[in-house]
């Protein structure tokens, strides 16, 4: 008790001196009169006591609040007049606190709002990557582009949230040919030249480069391109197969020193080549169109995102995840093209692309059988080059295969659209004529003799060089005989054409 006492005696007050010095008078004076009176001192001694517990009880703690409170004010920045009564210093308080209430309430807020910034774009995140996971899952299990291009459509507009994109697919005139949704006025697709240096689509397929614009005022348009993009913002993603093709492989000229004899630029015809003997150089425009058309030009497609009803604010940080998408899809279209070049290559021969031996039988058998049921007729040739050794020990065997690859290419060109043309082993071709009779049989056989005897083989060797091939036919009624025995008998005649000198054909007409 007597610490709390001298606890309270020794707080600060500002009228702590005044009351201490009155309660020491009256003490002095109740000394002064204790000589005369003993009651009288008592009552004075008491009255100091009342003073002094007043004091302490509440006159002490209150000056002490105010003094506390004007500290802790001072502090924050608000202070209080000297002579401050308690009720104002607790109002100030209260209006500090108040503030104080307010600001924490408005930081409060502040941080919901970023919490549920953060909640959405995590929302949004998980999302876009739940739609590149089941995307990217679908479209490597398709065996087909236009499965693909369908699973990457599906996911930019569906799961991506722009109900706007639209894809472009370049065919094989060189035409982008958007298919799906945008179609013109009078009904009909919208179509642009790949090539056209007019148009904003066929400029951004070109250079192989993503595109985002606020607006098409930007840049040299043509009409076709408003329909699809419109008024607004916009984004442009070429889709591109990644492959490694070599100019040699596609082109085929032989021509080892030609500068992109082992380019796998796709755009080696235009930009590097000055000597490429494929081709006749023609203008710029017959150049690139010749480039967009040629296999080894990556992109073969062109994604156009544009701003739509209900569709996600297109800007860097929105394409993101299209991007990564349509990286994906040229992933996928490149399984897409293994697994094509996987199937060609198991019926097809890797030189002249023409049927295998494996291929040719099966399509011999297939049609021999439909020749048993419908009744009709299947005619064989063989052809067989003339002296293919000798040509090989003249000029190499890189011109023998040129030369191999360019018959095949004249026997494609004279063969029916329902004709089966297939190498059959080495020099050996054949072709297999369904439904064809005896004399339209030797027709072909005749067309294709004078084809190989007339072109020249070896344009960069001076003066001409020419083949010739011994021709044998056998044609099968109704498919009386087994493969076997068809392209046994077609041999035979074959073989007979050679004995007789070479460079014509023989009609085997019986068994």
């Amino acid at each position: 008790m007597k610490r709390s006492l001298w606890k309270k005696l020794k707080a600060p007050g500002r009228k702590s001196d005044l009351i201490m010095a009155a309660v020491l008078i009256l003490l002095f004076v109740s000394f002064e009169l204790s000589r005369r009176s003993p009651i009288s001192v008592l009552e004075h001694l008491l009255v100091a006591i009342g003073f002094l517990w007043l004091y302490l009880s509440y006159i002490k703690p209150s000056d002490y609040a105010v003094d506390v409170l004007a500290d802790v004010l001072r502090e924050h920045g608000d202070a209080l007049p000297l002579a401050t009564d308690p009720l104002s210093a607790a109002e100030a308080a209260k209006d500090r606190l108040n503030r104080y209430a307010a600001e924490l309430n408005r930081k409060w807020d502040e941080q919901q709002a970023k919490m549920d910034y953060r909640l959405e774009s995590l929302t949004i995140a998980n999302q876009d990557l739940l739609t590149h996971h089941r995307c990217t899952k679908k479209m490597l299990q398709s065996f087909r582009a236009e499965e693909v291009y369908e699973t990457l459509m599906k996911g930019v507009r569906d799961g991506h949230g722009f109900p706007g994109a639209v894809l472009g697919i370049l065919d094989r005139d060189g035409d982008l040919v958007f298919h799906e949704n945008r179609d013109k006025e009078d009904g009909s697709l919208v179509r642009i030249r790949a090539w056209n240096e007019g148009s904003l689509l066929a400029r951004t397929l070109w250079s192989g480069n993503q595109l985002l614009c606020p607006s098409l005022k930007e840049h040299t348009h043509l009409p076709e391109d408003r329909i699809l993009l419109g008024e607004g913002p916009f984004f442009l993603l070429p889709v591109s197969r990644k492959e490694n093709k070599k100019c040699s492989e596609v082109k085929g000229c032989g021509n080892i020193d030609c500068s992109s004899y082992l380019s796998t630029n796709p755009r080696c015809w235009t930009e590097h080549s000055s000597d490429c003997t494929a081709k006749i150089r023609t203008s710029p425009e017959d150049d690139k169109k010749s480039c967009i058309q040629c296999e080894m030009f990556s992109p073969v497609a062109l994604l156009t995102v544009s701003d739509a009803p209900q569709s996600r604010k297109i800007s860097r940080e929105t394409i993101v995840p299209v991007v990564a998408l349509a990286n994906e899809a040229s992933l996928a279209l490149e399984v897409v093209e293994l697994y094509d070049n996987m199937r060609r290559m198991s019926i097809t021969d890797g030189l002249t692309g023409l049927f295998n031996h494996r291929e040719f039988y099966q399509q011999l058998r297939r049609e021999l059988e439909r020749a048993r049921r419908y009744r009709h007729t299947v005619s064989l040739l063989i052809i067989d080059v003339d002296d293919f050794k000798r040509f090989n020990d003249r000029f190499g065997h890189l011109a023998g295969d040129l030369a191999l690859r360019k018959i095949a290419d004249l026997l494609r060109n004279c063969a029916r659209a329902t004709d089966i043309v297939a190498r059959y082993g080495g020099e050996e071709f054949a072709v297999i004529l369904p439904e064809s009779t005896p004399s339209g049989a030797l027709m072909l056989a005749e067309r294709i003799k004078t084809e190989v005897a007339i072109h020249n083989f070896l344009p960069q060797v001076p003066g001409e060089v020419h083949l010739t091939v011994s021709i044998g036919i056998y044609t099968a009624e109704e498919g009386a005989v087994s493969e076997d025995q068809l392209v046994g008998y077609a041999d035979q005649a074959a073989y007979s054409a050679k004995g007789a000198g070479k460079n014509r054909v023989v009609v085997k007409t019986h068994a």
